[in-house]
């Protein structure tokens, strides 16, 4: 499974990694930090499984990021993390064309447990 994992923040994306460790699958794990190099990570791996999307990066705003994405993958499953938990937000990404949303402030179980449903 080939994972792409869009934050700027190295740390959390650093610790993600850890957390997709407990999918206990041979995961491929790819990183962005913003949505300009997202979308060309996406575009040098069209074979990816699951994308992992935080809202406020710098240089592209997630949702702008999601509206292209959706728009040329149509077919990729997108997992917004977000340390938002509107339900605006969380209603605007979905109708964006994201399979799920999981706010930051969620566990690793619980965050593991929505994406074994996506």
């Amino acid at each position: 499974m080939k994972v792409l994992i869009a934050d700027d923040h190295a740390l959390f994306r650093e610790g993600l990694r850890h957390v997709l460790d407990a999918l206990g699958q041979s995961l491929t794990i790819l990183e962005a930090a913003d949505g300009r190099q997202t979308l060309a990570t996406a575009e040098q791996h069209p074979d990816l499984d699951l994308l992992l999307l935080d809202l406020a990066m710098p240089g592209m705003h997630g949702f702008d990021t999601l509206d292209v994405l959706s728009e040329r993958y149509p077919t990729l499953a997108v997992v917004i993390l977000s340390a938002s938990n509107q339900l605006s937000d969380m209603q605007r990404a979905m109708d964006k064309g994201a399979m799920g949303f999981i706010p930051k402030c969620s566990t690793g179980v619980a965050m593991i447990g929505a994406l074994q449903l996506v």
